[in-house]
């Protein structure tokens, strides 16, 4: 005869198969991929990983190209530290700076190449509309811009082509001066995106790298990493309002990037109230998950 399951052991199968349903429901919301029990009835405690995987948010860091690994293609944040001295670029007018002689003000970088045509074009275009609604911070006088193509074979005259098309698509007055495209050779590229992390890889013509800007304050201190190809306004005015002040980014900045995302629909940011909520809810189920559990030892003696 098989053993009928007393109450603990039904509540708990019941408790299991619904968490299992909610988190098919939700799992969407935070880009986690389909997971299934392997055995019908699963326990109460195999669920705790599936709802641990719930609170992570979805990555990021975006990055496009064919055969890159992971442990090449990375962004290591190194907030805190300081860009080293002498590196040695040109501008797009083919004039030699030294990258330290922007710094005496916040400067945003966004290391890129500029002859892609797939996602590098899509975080200038969005730091572009971003830099079109600022209100409280002013280019030139508050904070400048660099391009840095991480493309060692691309030149000043692929510089000065795009650069007029991202000063169009802020839609309002920029002085040209506050966005510096600037190209480089391989060493001093490699002094850069080596000091901030940003970690790339060549495939073919193209590259495989993360999409991020990075925040750098007076003197060269990385205060601030910006992901993806989207920035609202108040990014960009807290990043460069902290930065003005040397503070390496605050808490505040995550939080904002977790609770609102884009509408296309809209043509821009809203509160994202499904996942915000869906977190609480996730929240909510552990803990009611380990008390479920402690509850449960506490009445069988363990």
């Amino acid at each position: 005869m098989i053993p009928q399951a007393g109450p603990e052991g039904k509540r708990g199968k019941g408790v299991s198969r619904g968490l299992l349903a909610i988190f098919s429901r939700m799992r969407y919301a935070f880009c986690i991929p389909s997971i299934r029990s392997s055995a019908r009835g699963a326990p109460v405690r195999t669920v705790l990983p599936l709802l641990m995987l719930l609170l992570l948010p979805c990555s990021p860091v975006f990055g496009h190209g064919k055969g890159a690994g992971k442990a090449i293609i990375a962004l290591d944040e190194k907030l805190g530290q300081v860009i080293p001295a002498g590196i040695i670029l040109r501008d797009e007018d083919g004039k030699t700076l030294d990258l330290s002689t922007l710094l005496d003000r916040p400067l945003i970088v966004a290391p890129v190449y500029l002859h892609c045509s797939h996602e590098c074009p899509m975080l200038l275009n969005g730091l572009a509309d971003a830099l079109g609604k600022l209100q409280v911070v002013r280019p030139e006088r508050d904070f400048r811009i660099v391009t840095l193509s991480f493309d060692e074979t691309e030149t000043p005259a692929i510089a000065r082509e795009k650069k007029p098309n991202y000063l169009a698509a802020i839609r309002a007055p920029f002085p040209p001066e506050a966005w510096r495209f600037l190209t480089g050779d391989s060493a001093n590229i490699r002094k850069f995106t080596d000091a901030v992390g940003f970690r790339f890889q060549r495939d073919g013509e193209d590259f495989s790298h993360p999409l991020a800007l990075i925040v750098l304050a007076p003197g060269g201190k990385v205060v601030r990493y910006l992901t993806g190809t989207t920035f609202l306004p108040f990014q960009v005015t807290m990043a460069v309002t902290e930065a003005a002040e040397g503070k390496v980014g605050s808490p505040a900045g995550r939080v904002l990037n977790y609770c609102f995302s884009y509408d296309p629909s809209r043509e821009g940011y809203s509160f994202n109230i499904l996942k915000v909520v869906g977190t609480v809810i996730v929240l909510t189920l552990v803990s009611f998950f380990i008390y479920l559990m402690a509850t449960s030892k506490r009445k069988s003696g363990i």
